[in-house]
């Protein structure tokens, strides 16, 4: 993604017109972490939210599908082979398959991605159905709902966007009218074969944000908002030291366990996941009196400062039977 500080090239204003861009922090709404009450609790305990790799994601479409529709859609694309010279043309394909090859064998290993549910105030506590049933424990687990804003404030190499939901056909569509606009502009501005190189890495990147915030519209109901940690852009290593790995019930596989420490102590407008945690709602099976006395419990151990943020969904609920 350019550097919005400097001029964008002609390409680059093709390629990022519609790119939403990073939200001010007074912009962002409250993001819910739809999780189970075990998540909660190494939560409270670690003070690390854990990101995962898209690749291990439930979804079979997140990210693989847009970048494999990508690759697909540059090699078959009439405009872009006839916008120029075949040597370019082809210099620009090998550019572009060799980065596609980077990323598919290497960067795509350090792509972290942690995915929130814009929170409703109007819906309040109540918490979304479809979320409870898909990520909350069936109704057995908890929404941790975060204020966002100061990692946005604080300048981290971290992405955050809302997601933009689309059919099959609309994704493919997006994807022919972008190439078509930047076959055109390719085309105007010209510049030598060793200036394909270029042109390719920009073409690529915009596709790749494309594939980590896009998502099919079955899944709109989710209202996704995603936080997204790319290595290369990482270029102080703030973040370097929280690779990590988990094993569960998938096996082994890699995450970022992101903890507000990674910044300096003296950095101004340090984020601190204290404050960051603005509620944390019990599921509707879950939101007995009992248990919000036991989660209290847990809090006053490792967090105190929740300890009076938790709350209870009222949403009647029926757990889905196996």
């Amino acid at each position: 993604m350019p550097d919005t500080a400097e001029p964008l090239s002609p390409l680059d204003r093709v390629l990022w017109s519609d790119m939403q861009p990073q939200p001010a922090p007074g912009q962002l709404p409250l993001l819910a972490h739809y999780t189970s009450i075990g998540t909660l609790e190494r939560i409270s305990q670690t003070g690390e939210i854990w990101f995962s790799n898209p690749l291990y994601m439930n979804d079979v479409d997140e990210l693989r599908y847009g970048m494999n529709l990508g690759l697909h859609a540059v090699r078959s694309h009439a405009g872009l082979r006839e916008a120029c010279p075949p040597d370019h043309y082809n210099a620009l394909l090998d550019a572009f398959d060799l980065l596609y090859t980077t990323f598919d064998n290497d960067s795509a290993f350090d792509v972290y991605v942690f995915s929130c549910s814009e929170h409703d105030e109007e819906i309040g506590d109540d918490g979304l159905l479809s979320m409870w049933r898909g990520y909350g424990g069936d109704g057995n687990g908890v929404a941790i709902v975060f204020d966002m804003a100061p990692l946005v404030a604080a300048g981290t190499p971290l992405l955050v966007r809302q997601v933009q939901y689309l059919s099959y056909e609309a994704s493919e569509a997006w994807m022919d009218a972008k190439l078509q606009q930047f076959s055109l502009q390719l085309q105007r501005v010209g510049g030598p074969v060793a200036s394909m190189k270029d042109a390719a890495a920009a073409l690529f990147e915009r596709i790749k944000l494309f594939a980590l915030f896009t998502k099919h519209r079955g899944f709109h109901e989710e209202r996704e908002w995603r936080i997204v940690y790319l290595r290369e852009l990482d270029r102080d290593g703030l973040f370097t030291q929280q690779l990590h790995y988990a094993i569960g019930g998938r096996g082994i596989e890699p995450r970022l366990r992101f903890t507000t420490g990674a910044f300096a102590a003296e950095a101004a407008r340090k984020p601190l996941l204290e404050s960051m945690v603005q509620r944390i709602i019990l599921g509707p099976v879950l939101a007995t009196p009992l248990a919000l006395r036991s989660v209290q419990r847990m809090l006053e151990l490792y967090q105190p400062a929740w300890a009076d943020r938790v709350a209870r969904s009222s949403t009647p609920y029926r757990a889905q039977r196996p």
